[in-house]
Protein backbone atom coordinates (compact mmCIF):
# COMPACT_ATOMS: atom_id res chain seq x y z
CA UNK A 1 0.00 0.00 0.00
CA UNK A 2 1.76 3.16 -1.03
CA UNK A 3 1.88 6.43 0.59
CA UNK A 4 1.79 10.12 -0.47
CA UNK A 5 3.04 12.15 2.47
CA UNK A 6 6.30 12.27 4.23
CA UNK A 7 8.09 13.70 7.10
CA UNK A 8 11.46 14.68 6.68
CA UNK A 9 13.79 15.94 9.69
CA UNK A 10 17.31 16.78 9.78
CA UNK A 11 19.76 15.79 12.28
CA UNK A 12 23.40 17.31 13.39
CA UNK A 13 26.19 15.57 14.53
CA UNK A 14 24.42 16.52 18.31
CA UNK A 15 21.03 15.30 17.07
CA UNK A 16 19.29 18.55 17.24
CA UNK A 17 16.83 19.13 14.63
CA UNK A 18 17.98 21.77 11.62
CA UNK A 19 15.28 20.92 9.34
CA UNK A 20 11.90 19.67 8.61
CA UNK A 21 10.32 18.64 5.49
CA UNK A 22 6.78 17.28 4.72
CA UNK A 23 4.61 17.16 1.96
CA UNK A 24 2.27 20.25 0.84
CA UNK A 25 -0.46 20.58 -1.75
CA UNK A 26 2.57 21.67 -3.66
CA UNK A 27 5.18 18.65 -5.46
CA UNK A 28 7.99 19.80 -3.57
CA UNK A 29 9.04 19.84 0.11
CA UNK A 30 8.74 23.02 2.30
CA UNK A 31 11.02 23.56 5.10
CA UNK A 32 8.16 23.78 7.86
CA UNK A 33 8.16 23.79 12.10
CA UNK A 34 11.77 25.78 12.81
CA UNK A 35 12.23 28.93 13.65
CA UNK A 36 13.73 31.67 11.37
CA UNK A 37 17.15 31.90 11.43
CA UNK A 38 18.98 35.59 12.13
CA UNK A 39 22.19 37.22 11.62
CA UNK A 40 23.06 36.72 15.27
CA UNK A 41 22.09 32.84 14.79
CA UNK A 42 24.29 32.52 11.84
CA UNK A 43 27.19 33.97 13.32
CA UNK A 44 26.83 31.50 16.74
CA UNK A 45 26.72 28.61 13.95
CA UNK A 46 29.83 29.70 11.90
CA UNK A 47 32.15 30.09 15.18
CA UNK A 48 30.55 26.81 15.95
CA UNK A 49 31.36 25.01 13.30
CA UNK A 50 35.33 26.81 13.25
CA UNK A 51 36.11 26.11 16.74
CA UNK A 52 33.66 23.49 18.07
CA UNK A 53 34.41 19.63 17.41
CA UNK A 54 31.35 18.48 15.22
CA UNK A 55 28.61 17.16 17.27
CA UNK A 56 29.08 19.24 20.12
CA UNK A 57 28.25 18.97 22.83
CA UNK A 58 27.39 14.71 22.47
CA UNK A 59 30.67 13.89 21.15
CA UNK A 60 32.87 15.77 23.96
CA UNK A 61 32.81 14.86 27.47
CA UNK A 62 30.58 17.03 30.24
CA UNK A 63 34.08 18.68 31.34
CA UNK A 64 35.01 19.87 27.54
CA UNK A 65 34.02 23.07 27.88
CA UNK A 66 35.04 23.79 31.49
CA UNK A 67 38.65 22.63 30.55
CA UNK A 68 38.25 24.95 27.14
CA UNK A 69 37.75 27.95 29.26
CA UNK A 70 40.78 28.08 31.68
CA UNK A 71 42.75 26.87 29.09
CA UNK A 72 41.88 29.60 26.55
CA UNK A 73 42.74 32.22 29.66
CA UNK A 74 45.87 30.53 29.57
CA UNK A 75 46.68 30.42 26.43
CA UNK A 76 47.05 34.06 26.36
CA UNK A 77 48.44 34.78 29.01
CA UNK A 78 51.14 32.54 27.82
CA UNK A 79 51.06 34.25 24.54
CA UNK A 80 51.75 37.72 26.10
CA UNK A 81 54.28 36.87 28.16
CA UNK A 82 56.28 35.31 25.37
CA UNK A 83 56.59 38.53 24.01
CA UNK A 84 58.42 39.58 26.85
CA UNK A 85 60.63 36.76 26.33
CA UNK A 86 61.28 37.01 22.75
CA UNK A 87 62.14 40.97 23.39
CA UNK A 88 65.04 39.72 26.01
CA UNK A 89 66.19 37.18 23.84
CA UNK A 90 67.13 39.62 20.85
CA UNK A 91 68.59 42.03 23.43
CA UNK A 92 70.69 38.98 24.32
CA UNK A 93 71.82 38.45 20.98
CA UNK A 94 72.40 41.73 20.42
CA UNK A 95 70.10 43.95 19.02
CA UNK A 96 70.47 47.26 20.00
CA UNK A 97 74.26 46.70 20.44
CA UNK A 98 77.04 48.31 17.60
CA UNK A 99 79.13 45.62 19.29
CA UNK A 100 77.65 42.64 18.76
CA UNK A 101 78.03 40.13 16.10
CA UNK A 102 75.43 38.44 14.08
CA UNK A 103 78.32 35.31 13.65
CA UNK A 104 77.98 35.32 17.67
CA UNK A 105 74.43 35.23 17.37
CA UNK A 106 73.90 32.74 15.50
CA UNK A 107 76.13 30.39 17.49
CA UNK A 108 74.77 31.01 20.10
CA UNK A 109 70.97 30.49 18.45
CA UNK A 110 72.57 26.43 16.97
CA UNK A 111 74.18 25.66 21.15
CA UNK A 112 70.68 26.34 22.06
CA UNK A 113 69.17 24.16 19.13
CA UNK A 114 71.37 21.67 19.97
CA UNK A 115 70.80 21.52 23.67
CA UNK A 116 66.69 22.00 22.50
CA UNK A 117 66.89 18.90 20.56
CA UNK A 118 69.31 16.59 22.77
CA UNK A 119 66.73 17.61 25.62
CA UNK A 120 63.40 16.29 23.54
CA UNK A 121 65.14 12.79 23.03
CA UNK A 122 66.20 12.18 26.38
CA UNK A 123 62.76 13.43 27.31
CA UNK A 124 60.76 11.23 25.21
CA UNK A 125 62.68 7.96 26.45
CA UNK A 126 62.40 8.87 29.87
CA UNK A 127 58.73 10.54 29.65
CA UNK A 128 57.26 8.76 27.31
CA UNK A 129 55.39 5.88 28.84
CA UNK A 130 54.45 8.01 31.80
CA UNK A 131 52.62 10.62 29.51
CA UNK A 132 48.90 8.89 29.29
CA UNK A 133 48.30 7.56 32.90
CA UNK A 134 49.60 11.00 34.31
CA UNK A 135 48.30 12.92 32.06
CA UNK A 136 46.90 15.70 34.16
CA UNK A 137 50.48 15.86 35.90
CA UNK A 138 52.32 16.62 32.96
CA UNK A 139 50.09 18.64 31.18
CA UNK A 140 50.43 21.14 34.48
CA UNK A 141 54.18 20.00 34.39
CA UNK A 142 54.75 21.43 30.86
CA UNK A 143 53.45 25.00 31.32
CA UNK A 144 55.67 24.84 34.66
CA UNK A 145 58.58 24.08 32.28
CA UNK A 146 57.45 26.86 29.72
CA UNK A 147 57.25 29.59 32.23
CA UNK A 148 60.60 28.90 33.24
CA UNK A 149 62.05 28.80 29.77
CA UNK A 150 60.08 32.11 29.74
CA UNK A 151 61.78 33.29 33.01
CA UNK A 152 65.29 32.05 31.81
CA UNK A 153 64.57 34.22 28.56
CA UNK A 154 63.41 37.39 30.23
CA UNK A 155 66.48 37.57 32.15
CA UNK A 156 69.18 36.53 30.31
CA UNK A 157 70.31 40.39 29.29
CA UNK A 158 70.90 40.85 33.16
CA UNK A 159 72.89 37.87 33.28
CA UNK A 160 75.53 39.02 31.01
CA UNK A 161 76.17 41.53 32.71
CA UNK A 162 77.12 39.89 35.97
CA UNK A 163 79.23 37.10 37.16
CA UNK A 164 78.37 34.95 40.74
CA UNK A 165 81.67 35.00 43.09
CA UNK A 166 82.04 32.55 46.62
CA UNK A 167 82.71 35.83 48.34
CA UNK A 168 81.24 38.80 49.25
CA UNK A 169 79.69 40.16 47.08
CA UNK A 170 78.83 36.82 45.71
CA UNK A 171 77.80 38.83 42.47
CA UNK A 172 80.37 40.65 40.81
CA UNK A 173 79.62 43.26 37.37
CA UNK A 174 81.31 41.92 34.42
CA UNK A 175 81.17 42.75 30.73
CA UNK A 176 80.53 39.52 28.83
CA UNK A 177 79.45 36.99 31.29
CA UNK A 178 78.93 33.37 30.46
CA UNK A 179 75.78 33.30 32.66
CA UNK A 180 73.70 34.33 29.63
CA UNK A 181 74.69 31.46 27.21
CA UNK A 182 73.65 28.73 29.88
CA UNK A 183 70.43 30.46 30.56
CA UNK A 184 69.50 30.40 27.08
CA UNK A 185 70.43 27.02 26.62
CA UNK A 186 68.51 25.90 29.90
CA UNK A 187 65.58 28.20 27.85
CA UNK A 188 65.98 25.93 25.13
CA UNK A 189 65.86 22.73 27.14
CA UNK A 190 62.95 23.60 29.49
CA UNK A 191 60.78 24.79 26.47
CA UNK A 192 61.73 21.28 25.18
CA UNK A 193 60.66 18.98 27.60
CA UNK A 194 57.76 21.20 27.46
CA UNK A 195 56.97 20.77 23.77
CA UNK A 196 57.59 16.72 24.25
CA UNK A 197 55.44 16.34 27.51
CA UNK A 198 53.01 18.94 26.68
CA UNK A 199 52.22 16.57 23.27
CA UNK A 200 52.07 13.10 24.30
CA UNK A 201 49.59 14.62 27.82
CA UNK A 202 47.96 16.75 25.08
CA UNK A 203 46.72 13.57 23.09
CA UNK A 204 46.05 11.46 26.05
CA UNK A 205 43.46 14.61 27.09
CA UNK A 206 42.15 14.56 23.21
CA UNK A 207 41.40 11.05 23.55
CA UNK A 208 39.28 11.66 26.80
CA UNK A 209 37.53 14.17 25.56
CA UNK A 210 36.49 12.66 22.28
CA UNK A 211 35.19 9.51 24.25
CA UNK A 212 33.39 10.12 27.01
CA UNK A 213 30.42 11.84 25.55
CA UNK A 214 27.15 10.49 24.81
CA UNK A 215 28.03 9.27 21.49
CA UNK A 216 31.81 8.71 20.09
CA UNK A 217 33.64 11.98 18.79
CA UNK A 218 36.21 12.41 16.25
CA UNK A 219 39.68 12.43 17.55
CA UNK A 220 41.60 14.06 14.66
CA UNK A 221 38.36 16.89 14.33
CA UNK A 222 38.67 17.89 18.39
CA UNK A 223 42.67 17.82 18.03
CA UNK A 224 42.29 20.49 14.76
CA UNK A 225 39.47 22.54 16.31
CA UNK A 226 41.86 22.98 19.56
CA UNK A 227 44.39 23.79 17.22
CA UNK A 228 42.32 26.28 15.95
CA UNK A 229 41.02 27.72 19.03
CA UNK A 230 45.23 28.21 20.34
CA UNK A 231 45.82 29.59 16.84
CA UNK A 232 43.34 32.68 17.45
CA UNK A 233 44.01 32.94 21.26
CA UNK A 234 47.83 33.02 20.75
CA UNK A 235 47.25 36.00 17.78
CA UNK A 236 45.22 38.11 20.75
CA UNK A 237 47.89 37.97 22.96
CA UNK A 238 50.78 38.85 20.57
CA UNK A 239 48.35 42.18 19.20
CA UNK A 240 47.43 42.91 23.05
CA UNK A 241 51.18 42.47 23.82
CA UNK A 242 52.42 44.87 20.55
CA UNK A 243 50.40 47.54 22.80
CA UNK A 244 51.60 46.27 26.47
CA UNK A 245 56.13 45.99 25.29
CA UNK A 246 55.78 49.74 24.35
CA UNK A 247 54.80 50.76 27.29
CA UNK A 248 56.60 48.60 29.66
CA UNK A 249 60.35 48.89 29.33
CA UNK A 250 62.66 49.07 32.52
CA UNK A 251 63.49 46.03 34.29
CA UNK A 252 61.16 46.52 37.04
CA UNK A 253 58.47 46.89 35.22
CA UNK A 254 58.62 43.91 32.79
CA UNK A 255 59.57 41.23 35.83
CA UNK A 256 56.50 42.69 37.38
CA UNK A 257 54.25 42.63 34.58
CA UNK A 258 55.97 39.40 33.43
CA UNK A 259 55.36 37.21 36.82
CA UNK A 260 51.77 38.45 37.09
CA UNK A 261 51.03 37.04 34.08
CA UNK A 262 52.93 33.73 35.00
CA UNK A 263 50.85 33.94 38.14
CA UNK A 264 47.89 34.01 36.25
CA UNK A 265 49.15 31.51 33.82
CA UNK A 266 50.05 28.65 36.19
CA UNK A 267 46.42 29.51 38.00
CA UNK A 268 44.49 28.82 35.17
CA UNK A 269 46.30 25.77 34.08
CA UNK A 270 45.75 24.72 37.64
CA UNK A 271 42.05 25.11 37.55
CA UNK A 272 41.98 23.60 33.93
CA UNK A 273 43.69 20.05 35.26
CA UNK A 274 41.41 20.53 38.26
CA UNK A 275 38.56 20.10 36.29
CA UNK A 276 39.39 17.02 33.75
CA UNK A 277 37.72 14.16 35.26
CA UNK A 278 39.09 11.09 33.41
CA UNK A 279 37.19 7.77 33.56
CA UNK A 280 40.46 5.07 33.25
CA UNK A 281 42.15 3.90 36.15
CA UNK A 282 45.60 5.20 36.77
CA UNK A 283 47.23 4.38 40.26
CA UNK A 284 46.27 6.95 42.26
CA UNK A 285 42.26 7.22 40.52
CA UNK A 286 42.40 2.89 41.35
CA UNK A 287 43.67 3.48 45.00
CA UNK A 288 40.57 6.22 45.82
CA UNK A 289 38.18 3.65 44.13
CA UNK A 290 39.28 0.69 45.97
CA UNK A 291 39.56 2.26 49.18
CA UNK A 292 36.08 3.80 48.98
CA UNK A 293 35.08 0.67 47.74
CA UNK A 294 36.88 -1.46 50.61
CA UNK A 295 35.19 0.35 53.60
CA UNK A 296 31.97 -1.83 52.33
CA UNK A 297 33.57 -4.72 53.32
CA UNK A 298 35.00 -6.41 56.84
CA UNK A 299 38.55 -7.50 57.29
CA UNK A 300 37.02 -10.81 55.94
CA UNK A 301 36.21 -9.43 52.78
CA UNK A 302 32.08 -9.72 53.81
CA UNK A 303 30.03 -7.04 52.70
CA UNK A 304 28.67 -4.61 56.21
CA UNK A 305 26.82 -2.14 53.77
CA UNK A 306 26.29 -1.23 50.08
CA UNK A 307 29.22 -1.40 48.32
CA UNK A 308 29.57 1.39 45.40
CA UNK A 309 32.24 2.92 43.33
CA UNK A 310 32.78 6.37 43.53
CA UNK A 311 31.97 8.51 40.11
CA UNK A 312 35.17 9.14 38.39
CA UNK A 313 34.45 13.29 39.00
CA UNK A 314 34.20 12.29 43.15
CA UNK A 315 37.43 10.80 42.49
CA UNK A 316 38.96 14.02 40.74
CA UNK A 317 38.12 16.05 43.12
CA UNK A 318 39.98 13.84 45.81
CA UNK A 319 42.76 13.20 43.07
CA UNK A 320 46.34 15.44 43.83
CA UNK A 321 48.09 16.59 40.22
CA UNK A 322 51.68 15.84 41.69
CA UNK A 323 51.93 12.84 43.85
CA UNK A 324 54.81 9.61 43.46
CA UNK A 325 52.25 7.13 41.61
CA UNK A 326 53.96 4.50 43.31
CA UNK A 327 52.80 5.11 46.87
CA UNK A 328 49.72 3.11 47.89
CA UNK A 329 47.25 5.34 49.67
CA UNK A 330 45.91 3.41 52.20
CA UNK A 331 46.48 4.71 55.33
CA UNK A 332 48.84 7.89 56.20
CA UNK A 333 49.74 6.20 59.47
CA UNK A 334 51.19 2.77 57.35
CA UNK A 335 52.58 4.09 54.24
CA UNK A 336 53.29 1.41 51.64
CA UNK A 337 54.76 1.72 47.88
CA UNK A 338 54.52 -1.09 44.96
CA UNK A 339 56.00 -1.04 41.71
CA UNK A 340 54.81 -2.89 38.95
CA UNK A 341 55.98 -4.20 35.52
CA UNK A 342 59.40 -4.85 37.56
CA UNK A 343 62.08 -8.30 36.30
CA UNK A 344 61.21 -11.26 38.11
CA UNK A 345 65.31 -10.90 39.48
CA UNK A 346 63.60 -7.70 41.55
CA UNK A 347 60.91 -9.84 42.72
CA UNK A 348 63.18 -12.90 43.75
CA UNK A 349 66.10 -10.96 44.74
CA UNK A 350 70.18 -11.11 43.37
CA UNK A 351 70.00 -14.41 42.53
CA UNK A 352 72.45 -17.06 40.46
CA UNK A 353 71.76 -17.57 36.82
CA UNK A 354 72.07 -21.45 35.55
CA UNK A 355 75.76 -20.93 34.64
CA UNK A 356 76.83 -20.02 37.64
CA UNK A 357 77.08 -15.98 36.89
CA UNK A 358 74.93 -13.47 39.24
CA UNK A 359 72.14 -11.52 37.54
CA UNK A 360 71.97 -7.90 38.04
CA UNK A 361 69.58 -6.60 40.45
CA UNK A 362 67.50 -4.93 37.86
CA UNK A 363 64.68 -3.34 39.80
CA UNK A 364 64.03 0.67 39.72
CA UNK A 365 64.78 1.90 42.24
CA UNK A 366 67.96 -0.41 42.84
CA UNK A 367 67.32 -0.14 46.94
CA UNK A 368 64.61 -2.63 46.50
CA UNK A 369 66.82 -5.00 47.11
CA UNK A 370 65.80 -8.11 49.48
CA UNK A 371 67.17 -11.33 50.26
CA UNK A 372 67.41 -14.40 47.43
CA UNK A 373 64.75 -16.78 47.82
CA UNK A 374 65.55 -19.96 47.41
CA UNK A 375 64.26 -22.81 44.67
CA UNK A 376 61.84 -24.07 47.10
CA UNK A 377 61.02 -20.78 48.06
CA UNK A 378 60.38 -19.53 44.46
CA UNK A 379 58.67 -22.48 43.96
CA UNK A 380 55.78 -21.81 46.68
CA UNK A 381 55.74 -18.15 45.67
CA UNK A 382 54.20 -19.23 41.90
CA UNK A 383 52.29 -21.93 42.52
CA UNK A 384 50.56 -19.22 45.01
CA UNK A 385 50.09 -16.97 42.08
CA UNK A 386 49.37 -20.52 39.37
CA UNK A 387 45.96 -18.96 38.27
CA UNK A 388 46.74 -15.12 38.17
CA UNK A 389 48.65 -13.34 35.17
CA UNK A 390 50.87 -11.70 38.29
CA UNK A 391 53.12 -12.16 40.76
CA UNK A 392 53.34 -10.26 44.23
CA UNK A 393 56.17 -10.29 46.43
CA UNK A 394 57.69 -8.28 49.16
CA UNK A 395 61.02 -6.26 48.15
CA UNK A 396 63.16 -4.40 51.70
CA UNK A 397 62.03 -1.54 52.89
CA UNK A 398 62.70 0.38 55.60
CA UNK A 399 61.26 0.75 59.40
CA UNK A 400 57.49 1.85 59.66
CA UNK A 401 57.17 0.86 55.25
CA UNK A 402 56.22 -1.77 53.31
CA UNK A 403 57.39 -2.04 49.75
CA UNK A 404 55.90 -4.31 47.31
CA UNK A 405 56.88 -5.58 43.27
CA UNK A 406 54.76 -7.14 41.30
CA UNK A 407 56.05 -8.69 37.71
CA UNK A 408 53.67 -9.68 34.98
CA UNK A 409 53.11 -12.89 32.85
CA UNK A 410 52.37 -13.12 28.77
CA UNK A 411 48.96 -12.71 28.01
CA UNK A 412 48.36 -9.62 31.16
CA UNK A 413 45.66 -7.29 30.78
CA UNK A 414 44.03 -3.94 32.32
CA UNK A 415 41.90 -6.49 34.81
CA UNK A 416 45.07 -7.92 35.57
CA UNK A 417 46.94 -5.01 36.39
CA UNK A 418 44.22 -3.31 38.65
CA UNK A 419 43.84 -7.07 40.46
CA UNK A 420 47.71 -6.94 40.94
CA UNK A 421 47.06 -3.19 42.27
CA UNK A 422 44.46 -3.78 44.63
CA UNK A 423 46.34 -6.86 46.11
CA UNK A 424 48.78 -4.33 47.01
CA UNK A 425 46.73 -2.97 49.01
CA UNK A 426 45.33 -5.84 50.84
CA UNK A 427 49.05 -7.11 51.34
CA UNK A 428 50.01 -3.52 52.58
CA UNK A 429 46.09 -3.60 55.18
CA UNK A 430 47.38 -6.63 56.68
CA UNK A 431 51.07 -6.42 57.06
CA UNK A 432 50.51 -3.11 58.68
CA UNK A 433 53.90 -0.74 59.27
CA UNK A 434 56.32 -3.22 58.89
CA UNK A 435 57.34 -6.02 56.55
CA UNK A 436 57.41 -9.33 57.72
CA UNK A 437 60.46 -11.14 58.44
CA UNK A 438 60.00 -14.77 57.80
CA UNK A 439 59.22 -16.13 54.28
CA UNK A 440 56.12 -18.32 55.92
CA UNK A 441 54.23 -15.32 57.37
CA UNK A 442 55.03 -12.91 54.00
CA UNK A 443 53.85 -15.84 51.70
CA UNK A 444 50.77 -16.31 54.18
CA UNK A 445 49.99 -12.06 54.14
CA UNK A 446 49.91 -12.18 50.18
CA UNK A 447 48.09 -15.80 50.34
CA UNK A 448 45.56 -14.36 52.40
CA UNK A 449 45.04 -11.18 50.84
CA UNK A 450 44.83 -12.78 47.76
CA UNK A 451 41.77 -14.78 48.32
CA UNK A 452 40.00 -11.06 49.75
CA UNK A 453 41.09 -9.25 46.63
CA UNK A 454 39.38 -12.57 44.07
CA UNK A 455 36.25 -12.29 46.38
CA UNK A 456 36.31 -8.53 46.05
CA UNK A 457 37.54 -7.72 42.46
CA UNK A 458 34.83 -9.38 40.47
CA UNK A 459 32.03 -7.37 41.81
CA UNK A 460 34.61 -4.44 42.10
CA UNK A 461 34.76 -4.22 38.71
CA UNK A 462 31.24 -4.63 37.64
CA UNK A 463 30.42 -1.44 39.53
CA UNK A 464 32.96 0.47 37.98
CA UNK A 465 31.58 -0.49 34.67
CA UNK A 466 28.10 0.49 35.82
CA UNK A 467 29.71 3.73 37.52
CA UNK A 468 31.42 4.57 33.83
CA UNK A 469 34.63 3.80 34.56
CA UNK A 470 36.40 2.65 31.89
CA UNK A 471 38.30 -0.57 33.33
CA UNK A 472 39.45 -1.95 30.17
CA UNK A 473 41.49 0.78 29.32
CA UNK A 474 45.51 -0.03 30.77
CA UNK A 475 46.56 3.40 32.49
CA UNK A 476 48.32 1.79 35.81
CA UNK A 477 50.90 0.14 33.70
CA UNK A 478 52.66 2.66 31.21
CA UNK A 479 54.39 0.84 28.11
CA UNK A 480 55.29 -2.73 27.77
CA UNK A 481 56.59 -4.14 30.49
CA UNK A 482 58.96 -7.24 30.57
CA UNK A 483 56.44 -10.26 31.37
CA UNK A 484 57.20 -14.08 32.47
CA UNK A 485 56.77 -17.47 31.47
CA UNK A 486 56.23 -19.92 34.41
CA UNK A 487 56.80 -23.82 34.08
CA UNK A 488 56.67 -25.38 37.21
CA UNK A 489 57.16 -29.11 37.64
CA UNK A 490 59.89 -29.87 34.97
CA UNK A 491 63.23 -28.30 36.53
CA UNK A 492 62.99 -24.84 34.73
CA UNK A 493 60.99 -22.45 36.77
CA UNK A 494 61.43 -19.63 34.45
CA UNK A 495 61.96 -18.96 30.85
CA UNK A 496 64.58 -16.64 30.96
CA UNK A 497 64.23 -15.18 27.57
CA UNK A 498 61.20 -13.80 28.77
CA UNK A 499 62.03 -12.37 31.92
Amino acid sequence: MSRSGFVIREKDGSGHVTALYRSGIERHSKQLGLPKKTAAHGWRQLLSDVFLPEGYPATVSDDYLQYQIWNALQAFCSSLASLFASRAVLQAHGVGNASASATNAILLTVLQDVFSRLTTIVAGYYLGTSLYPEAKTYRLLADIFNDMAIILDTLSPYLATITFSPRYPYIIPTSDSPLRTVALCLSGASRAICGAVAGGSKAALTVHFATAGEKPGDVGDLSAKDGSKETVLALLGMLCGTVVVQYVHGPQETYAVLFTLIFFHLATNFKAVRVISMRSFNRQRASIAWEAYRSSFDMHGNAVSQATILPHKAVSRREHIFVDSSWIVHDKKFPARCFLGVPFASIRGPCTGLEGTMIPFLSTPSRLRHDTLTDEETVALLEAFADEQYVLWFASAPAATVRLVVGFKEGHGPHDHLKAWAHAHEVARICGSETPSEFGTQLAAVQVALELVSKMFPSFVEAAKATGWKVDEGALVGGSPVTMSVELGGGVLEDRKNV
